[in-house]
């Protein structure tokens, strides 16, 4: 760092020489170095600081304690700041192990150790845990305390244990019993100040509400409360030798369920200074034995363990739960809003074949009108004209009996044609709109078509009416008629049937009709494609139309043993717009 500095200062003093205003990249870099020594300088005081606070619990030697917290500092400040921050923690355990005990040898020796510790933690957490979002997962802490509170504190044991044995000054104390006490005590710290520093350096969460606020609180009190009374001469002066300290752990995995992952760091880190202050206070000033320290900082790194995978699982749980709230309610808009799109095409379509249906009511409607026009101008002019032709030839076919017998029968020929030519027109005429159907109802009407329909198609039609059938609304009657005669029509056209029947009945306040014929009947796919959506007014598509005008249903049913159609009319609603 301080190499670097140098070439620095220098571009600067050179280029401030030259010219008036010095290169800003320059200034720029003597800034960030600056920052960094700032950075360097402040980790040094704090880790000097919390690590002779640390060596006030040594016992077994005085640069060995089970109260070392610099660990857990030294790992959060790679992993927040980045390795460039390494001096300060080398800086600070040499000043702390110089001002302690040992020589400059031993202090250089324990000073790397710790340097090599975090800085080893560091990568591996980097490397294998995610780095500094290394809690934000329940296998990140799993590794963390493989990694950095189990490997990286063995190398910082161990090379901190070398150097005092070398150097002679761990005289009198056992090895192992010196290595265990600064593994444990390294441990301890990285497990408990560590996640405090990463967590509270994250990203933060959302606002809690009164009650749990409220929990959380008595979560918390509760905690403290058990600490200070387990670990306290308060309550149970006498019974400091009985395992109360596991009475602790349903409370911890409370305030785990209750508090967020870096809140729960945090309470479980003051938990452990009330439980290491009580402790202290229990042995009123007589120096507690150093196995007995060892066993609250195991304990505590359990708890601590236990409560950062409880709340993170927790946490975990909770943000899916969110995310699948928040997924369900985006769903639930969208399906929402595919409804009501789905609503507006179907009103939409709805209004479409309203209307289409409108306008098929009117189309079959002016085909009645022009059918009924054309009947009466086929009756009352054609018709006429040829009655009088007819006249005229039997007048002249008389006159011309007595002068020529060839010219009489030409014109005897002549009179049959034009009989023949009337008959047809009339016919027609009453095909187009029968007057029977206006002046004696729909009874008539259906007899006398049913009379002439066998007579013109040699097929055996059979008419089953109601005796006591009233007369009809005209347009329905008209309806009626108009359906019979289109079925009787595709029957002549297309069924091959020698025989249809006819059936009208009135029950419940519906009229039942039922037309059925012995013919081939229709294949499946062309059934649908007649009584299917599409053109309207034609064929059993109209017959369709027509009933549906009146409220009624038409049912087309068809096999190889023939076809039936059935058209159900309720006699109660109100009829079509207009005269039929």
């Amino acid at each position: 760092m301080f190499v670097r500095l140098r070439p620095i200062m220098a571009s600067v003093l050179t280029t401030t020489q030259n010219t008036r205003f010095p290169n800003p990249s320059l200034v720029w870099s003597l800034v960030r170095t600056n920052n960094s020594l700032r950075r360097i300088l402040g980790l040094t005081l704090v880790y000097f600081l919390v690590c002779k606070l640390g060596l006030r619990l040594a016992i077994v030697h005085p640069s060995a304690t089970a109260v070392w917290p610099g660990t857990g500092i030294a790992l959060a400040a790679i992993l927040l700041l980045g390795y460039d921050v390494w001096p300060g923690i080398f800086l600070g355990a040499l000043a702390v192990n110089l001002t302690t005990a040992g020589s400059i040898a031993s202090s250089l020796g324990i000073a790397f150790g710790n340097t090599l510790e975090a800085v080893l933690g560091a990568y591996l957490i980097i490397k294998f845990a995610n780095g500094h979002k290394v809690f934000h997962r329940a296998e990140g802490i799993f590794k963390f305390f493989l990694l950095a509170c189990v490997a990286a504190t063995a190398v910082s044991a161990s090379i901190g244990t070398a150097s005092l044995v070398l150097s002679g000054f761990g005289r009198g104390v056992r090895w192992e019993s010196l290595w265990l006490t600064w593994w444990l005590g390294n441990m301890a710290g990285a497990i408990l100040v560590t996640p405090c520093f990463l967590l509270w350096f994250s990203r933060t969460e959302a606002l809690r509400n009164r009650r749990q606020v409220v929990l959380q609180s008595v979560a918390l009190l509760s905690l403290f409360l058990v600490g200070a009374i387990v670990f306290g001469d308060f309550l149970f002066p006498t019974a400091q030798g009985y395992p109360l300290k596991f009475i602790c752990i349903p409370f911890v995995v409370w305030v785990a369920f209750e508090l967020r992952p870096r809140e729960a760091a945090l309470a479980v880190l003051a938990f452990s200074v009330v439980a290491i202050g009580s402790a202290l206070h229990a042995a009123r000033g007589v120096s507690i034995p150093n196995e007995s320290l060892l066993v609250i900082q195991v304990f505590l790194s359990a708890v601590a363990i236990t409560s950062l995978l409880v709340s993170v699982a927790v946490s975990e749980r909770n943000r899916h739960q969110e995310t699948l709230q928040k997924a369900k309610m985006e769903l639930e808009e969208r399906v929402s809003q595919r409804t009501r799109e789905l609503e507006d095409r179907i009103a939409r379509q709805e209004r479409a074949e309203q209307a289409v249906r409108g306008l098929s009511a009117r189309l079959l409607q002016a085909q009645d009108q022009e059918r009924r026009r054309i009947a009466r101008e086929l009756h009352d002019s054609t018709g006429q004209s040829l009655a009088a032709l007819t006249m005229i030839l039997s007048k002249l076919r008389k006159k011309a009996s007595s002068v020529s017998p060839e010219l009489s029968s030409e014109l005897d020929e002549s009179e049959q044609i034009a009989r023949s030519v009337s008959d047809e027109l009339r016919t027609t005429s009453y095909l187009l709109h029968p007057p029977l159907l206006d002046e004696m109802g729909l009874q008539a009407g259906l007899r006398w078509y049913v009379e002439g329909f066998k007579g013109r198609s040699n097929i055996k039609v059979t008419l089953n009416l109601p005796e006591n059938l009233k007369r009809l609304p005209t347009d329905l009657e008209l309806m009626i008629f108009r359906v019979v005669q289109e079925c009787l029509t595709n029957v002549h056209r297309h069924s091959e049937s020698t025989s249809a029947t006819i059936c009208l009945c009135n029950s419940n306040g519906k009229l039942t009709l039922e037309i059925r014929d012995q013919g081939k009947g229709m294949p499946a796919d062309r059934l649908v494609a007649v009584t299917g959506p599409g053109t309207v007014g034609v064929g059993l598509r109209g017959m369709r139309e027509r009933v549906t005008a009146f409220g009624g249903a038409l049912e087309i049913l068809s096999d190889s043993q023939g076809t039936i159609v059935r058209a159900v009319i309720p006699l109660n609603p109100s009829a079509p717009a207009g005269d039929a």
